[in-house]
């Protein structure tokens, strides 16, 4: 009964998907500018959120990263500084 059900779902469903697919990208080559500037700011606004929602939910791991990332910019602004150093010394001193 399981398998005859599952053959059912994925004729009808596998024949939705792709009728649905083909009317789509037929859909868009009928919108104008303005629909499909909406369609992707709407879609914009909605991954901003989306990704605002899984910051705050792994916060720690969020931070951890961005801590990471300072500490490593330091590094290499403190690497950078020291080379910048060497580099006058050496000619500052004619060679």
């Amino acid at each position: 009964m399981m398998k005859h059900t599952q053959k059912i779902v994925a004729k009808f469903c596998g024949r939705a998907y792709s009728t649905m697919s083909s009317s789509v990208k037929h859909g868009w080559k009928e919108q104008d500018g303005l629909v499909l500037a909406v369609a992707f700011l709407g879609g914009y606004f909605g991954h901003a959120c989306r990704n605002l929602y899984k910051r705050r939910e792994h916060w720690h791991k969020v931070d951890g990263m961005y801590k990471e990332h300072v500490k490593r910019t330091m590094e290499l602004y403190d690497r950078s500084v020291r080379y910048r150093n060497a580099i006058t010394l050496i000619f500052a001193r004619g060679g």
